[in-house]
């Protein structure tokens, strides 16, 4: 369409038009550029913000996933700790046992003497049951827990342990139990040795059981979970970014067409603006 008009400026309103669309098209590129990121509002993308967002909350998922199980691994390691000085406690008893078995050279006082020994020990091995926690969470008395290892709170994605209980009413074995070797007890050193040294290799035995499950379920299943999670979170943090992340090389381009354009659109509005005057002029 070509002439002169006074109504309307045709060429003013298409320049006008094409400097708001290139307008809109820096924008958005600096917008971009200023982020680095290629989605910053659903109508950049909204199937891409989608799939983005969506990958965003599996990474994070994921990550306290990660944190979880190293938190379960503690948990674990507090646990054997706790186990392995019990375990240390019950050797030194059995040592005492021994002696005290040995009546042709020990005398009742020498005997009571141990007695006394043993007695300090088994409260030391209730004091460390007792004490041995997690975040105010007993780790030694038989209590259940539940570990979450994945990202989706799913009984496959969780572990369920029941913790050892390794005070002295709950381990032995047929002839008596730890509490039995009290003072005054059944298996006491002074009243049966032979059932005392039963009963302290049968609990050194069971805690290292218990010690040989925790270290399996450290090996065999905490460890792997936290690399198979990171492997995982970094696939989906490539394929991510590949969908959010903004190419810079392509901003550039795109940078320097739009400006271009803008520019371009600015003078034909200013030729537009001309024309106008042009008629001004005539009808002078």
């Amino acid at each position: 369409m070509s002439g002169l008009f006074i109504n309307t400026d045709v060429a003013g309103l298409a320049a006008t038009h094409q400097m708001s669309r290139a307008q809109g098209r820096l924008n958005n590129t600096l917008t971009q550029m200023s982020t680095g990121l290629a989605i910053n509002s659903g109508r950049d993308n909204p199937a891409g913000l989608i799939a983005s967002e969506l990958m965003r909350s599996d990474i994070a998922a994921m990550n306290q996933a990660i944190q979880n199980t190293q938190r379960a691994n503690s948990v674990m390691n507090i646990a054997e700790s706790g186990m392995r000085q019990i375990s240390s406690l019950l050797s030194d008893a059995r040592v005492l046992a021994v002696e005290a078995a040995n009546t042709g050279a020990m005398t009742p006082a020498m005997i009571e003497a141990n007695q006394m020994q043993m007695n300090a020990i088994l409260h030391s091995v209730n004091r460390i049951a007792q004490t041995t926690k997690y975040l105010d969470k007993p780790l030694l008395t038989g209590e259940n827990a539940v570990f979450q290892l994945g990202p989706d709170v799913v009984s496959s994605q969780q572990l369920a342990v029941t913790h050892p209980n390794v005070s002295t009413v709950a381990i032995g074995n047929a002839t008596g139990l730890l509490h039995d070797l009290f003072s005054g007890g059944s298996a006491s050193l002074a009243t049966n040795p032979a059932a005392a040294g039963s009963i302290l290799q049968s609990a050194i035995s069971s805690i290292a059981f218990s010690r040989g499950e925790i270290g399996t379920i450290q090996r065999s299943t905490f460890e792997p979970n936290i690399r198979v999670l990171q492997d995982t979170m970094t696939q989906v943090a490539g394929a991510e970014a590949l969908i959010s992340n903004a190419d810079f090389g392509v901003l550039a381009s795109r940078l320097a067409r739009d400006q271009i354009l803008f520019q371009t659109a600015a003078n034909s509005l200013g030729l537009a603006t001309m024309n106008r005057q042009m008629i001004a002029t005539l009808l002078g």
